[in-house]
């Protein structure tokens, strides 16, 4: 009864008692379960350290019982279940003003379970333990695997209820109906629970690594992983991973799920395992650990012979550098295999002159993105072998059927990784791996349906991120598109799904920006099959045009609050040349009506959903364009101003019609 559980899930006295009964291996499952249903109808998220013993209660759990508490952290450190039903950044954002508490609570309670010793190397060790099941000698289709175990586990049921029979003909008819019959329903079922548990057990405990990434103690987070090498342990896993795409399988589906329908027992992992390497590359100094020492070096290479490109490298040029340095124990998994490791040591920035025919972002309005303190990679904290797991999942990107969901995650995990202040080397070594021939054959021959457009938005975002300030990224996709049709087709898709491209769209913008102010880069933009379509005037107006005709305030999301973040980029760089009049002119006499109403509407919304609370948005904004958040912040103070003199500002174009639908909008 629902009422009846949110009565009991505001008792703290009803918790306490449930939380003690923990401590009993008779009773902890049980007590785990009622205690996450209850957390789960609960209106205010529960305080963990207001739960006398809770401490030394954790510090005992490890395990499958490690991995059963989790189930009760994911409800407790994450705000998702907070946000249901209100899809819209515009209801977010009221709810976000009513519950202000909220964040906060759940960042003590993250603090808190970090705080416990040994909480993260365990929970580490469950996620990445091997052996990996279920996993068979000469099975190449992941669900050949599960059959083997599901029908290796009943024959278990029908051997222990066959020692238990009278023993008589066992070929007879009778013995295998009365065998069948003694085999109740709750047997089975107790068995097939038995099959799923350690599988579902691992996704709790990855699901809640992803989720003290994504807290306020993230840096943290990410070092301490790094030291557990939690990195080369996924690698060795991600091995015993099948990718192949089964939709083709007619096997047995549970109930209610179509024929190509992809859910397996081991999607959940997958796609969380897929989560958790996105947040920990997400803007962190430690993302070369996804890489083997050798692929480290040819990374260091391609950095180094940028540099040694340009003329006169200037006092400020450093170069990422292979260097062997004594160590103590770094790992944070108790001793070490070697007192001396052979360590990493990499500065993220490589700094160029504006007059080098290697090209580097300057950031407008200055943004210190180049000032990145030295990281030192101990070689065991890096991924073995022939490939790392950035490789790896490269090369299973590239494995996997156009429509395949995992396609989304591959792309998103990559897409994270490569999202850096000078993502220069990152960008070539990709390259090297076909990964931009792949991304742009596989948009070529899409035919997007409804259900494929996160696919389609993935792959877009990331051949942006490939792309962007990348010279000899553009002269590839030029070739790949060398003949009309296929320069057609793809810019066809770009516009007609154009909130799902925005992000190439940017890209390109910012791009072109570069390469035209940069002396040796003019000629090639001027030419590039690709950048020719942002490159006037009135292809930039289009564009604007079309992003702002498709969100309002009261359609904002968080899938399409790029096309409002694309608008302002191109505002942006028209505010640095001193063109904003033209383009708010144009937005004006367009013969779509109340663009300006509409953007000022959105520019001012953007105001409150950046500039309070939103430091990792505001910074990943600034990383992903090169432009200071300052810049940002300047622009749009000018952009929305109640200025009637100034042809900077939107108010100076407004008619009295727009100005009464500014008001009350």
């Amino acid at each position: 009864d629902t009422s009846i559980g949110s009565q009991l899930s505001d008792s703290d006295e009803v918790l306490q008692i449930l939380f003690s009964m923990m401590s009993d291996s008779e009773t902890y499952t049980k007590a785990i379960t009622l205690i996450e249903h209850l957390l789960i109808l609960r209106k205010s998220t529960l305080q963990l350290d207001t739960i006398p013993g809770l401490e030394r209660l954790i510090g005992q759990l490890d395990g499958e019982y490690l991995a059963n508490f989790c189930s009760i952290l994911a409800v407790t450190i994450s705000d998702l279940d907070v946000y249901e039903n209100k899809t819209l950044l515009y209801e977010q954002s009221k709810l976000r003003s009513n519950i202000k508490s909220l964040s906060p609570l759940r960042d003590i309670n993250q603090e808190y379970i970090l705080s416990i010793p040994e909480f993260l190397p365990r929970l580490v060790n469950f996620a990445t333990k091997l052996p990996y099941e279920p996993r068979y000698q000469g099975h190449t289709m992941e669900v050949d695997h599960w059959m083997r175990l599901i029908e290796d586990s009943m024959s278990e049921v029908l051997h222990q209820h066959e020692s238990q029979m009278t023993p008589f003909n066992s070929n007879s008819t009778l013995y295998v109906t009365e065998l069948m019959d003694r085999i109740q329903p709750q047997a089975i079922a107790s068995q097939l629970e038995a099959l799923t548990s350690p599988m579902l057990q691992r996704v709790e405990s990855v699901y809640v690594l992803g989720l003290l990434l994504l807290g306020k103690q993230r840096k943290d987070v990410q070092t301490q992983l790094a030291r557990l090498r939690l990195i080369p342990r996924l690698s060795q896993l991600f091995d015993l991973f099948i990718w192949k795409c089964e939709t083709y399988q007619e096997r047995i589906r549970v109930p209610g799920h179509l024929s190509s329908c992809e859910c397996s027992p081991e999607v959940a992992l997958k796609i969380q395992f897929l989560r958790l390497v996105h947040s920990f590359c997400d803007q962190s100094e430690y993302r070369y650990l996804m890489l083997t020492p050798v692929e480290y070096r040819e990374v260091c290479s391609i950095s180094a012979a940028k540099v040694l490109l340009e003329d006169t490298p200037s006092p400020t040029t450093t170069c990422m550098e292979l260097t062997v340095t004594q160590g103590s124990n770094s790992n944070g998994c108790g001793s070490q295999e070697s007192s001396s490791p052979t360590s990493v040591l990499q500065e993220d920035s490589v700094v160029s002159r504006e007059s080098s025919s290697i090209l580097k972002l300057e950031p407008l309005g200055g943004s210190g993105l180049a000032n990145q303190l030295p990281v030192e990679y101990p070689i065991e904290q890096m991924c073995s072998g022939p490939q790392g797991l950035l490789s790896k999942i490269v090369e299973a990107l590239k494995k996997e059927t156009t429509g395949s969901t995992f396609r989304f995650w591959f792309s998103r995990a990559i897409e994270s990784y490569l999202r850096s202040a000078n993502p220069y080397a990152d960008q070539v070594f990709l390259l090297r791996r076909g990964l931009l021939k792949h991304l742009a054959g596989s948009l070529l021959q899409c035919d997007p349906g409804p259900s494929q457009k996160e696919v389609l938005q993935s792959t877009f975002d990331l051949l942006g991120e490939l792309l962007k300030f990348n010279v000899e990224a553009y002269r590839r996709l030029d070739s790949i598109i060398s003949t009309d049709p296929k320069e057609k087709k793809l810019f066809r898709l770009v516009t007609k799904n154009l909130v799902d491209s925005n992000m190439l769209v940017r890209s390109l913008v910012l791009s072109n920006d570069l390469f035209t102010r940069e002396g040796k880069a003019v000629e090639f933009a001027s030419r590039s099959r690709t950048l020719r379509h942002v490159a006037t005037f009135k292809q930039r107006l289009d564009f604007l045009v079309q992003l702002i005709k498709t969100i309002s305030v009261d359609t904002l999301t968080q899938e399409n609050v790029s096309c409002l973040n694309t608008s302002l980029v191109i505002l942006m760089l028209a505010h640095r040349h001193a063109e904003l009049p033209l383009y708010l002119e144009g937005l004006r006499s367009h013969v779509e009506p109340h663009l300006l109403t509409n953007l000022r509407s959105l520019l001012r919304f953007w105001q409150t959903h950046y500039l309070h609370n939103k430091d990792k948005d505001c910074n990943t904004l600034q990383r992903s364009s090169g432009i200071s958040f300052d810049f940002w912040r300047e622009t749009v103070a000018t952009l929305v101003a109640e200025n009637k003199l100034s042809p900077d500002c939107i108010f100076h174009y407004l008619s009295p019609e727009d100005l009464n639908l500014s008001r009350t909008s």
